[in-house]
């Protein structure tokens, strides 16, 4: 089930609170805020990376999180539900991550729950 709302009293995040989409991301949030492997996290708000979608047309994917390990690795990260992973736009959004990330010696990350 989706719901929205704001988290608060962040420790490692850039702002003391965040908004999520969804309980997965909510919990997702707890997850890397808790991480001591992780010197700083924020949703990223104008990160847009460009891609094609499956009818040809042009799309602008904004991936869920950016994250700072302790030891200076960047990290993108997107919280998505298993049953999406099959459909074609999300994956060539995922795969235009994965290629950003990859040309700035980032790790790209996909989080998700199957049920």
């Amino acid at each position: 089930m989706s719901e929205k709302g704001i988290l608060h009293d962040l420790k490692r995040g850039t702002r003391e609170s965040e908004p999520y989409d969804s309980t997965w991301e909510r919990d997702y949030m707890l997850l890397i805020d808790a991480d001591a492997t992780v010197k700083r996290w924020e949703r990223c708000r104008s990160l847009r990376i460009p891609y094609t979608k499956a009818d040809g047309k042009r799309g602008r994917y904004n991936p869920d999180f950016i994250v700072e390990r302790e030891d200076g690795q960047k990290e993108l990260h997107e919280v998505k539900g298993g049953h999406l992973l099959a459909d074609a736009d999300t994956q060539r959004k995922l795969a235009a991550g994965e290629a950003f990330c990859r040309t700035r010696e980032m790790v790209f990350k996909v989080i998700t729950r199957r049920k």
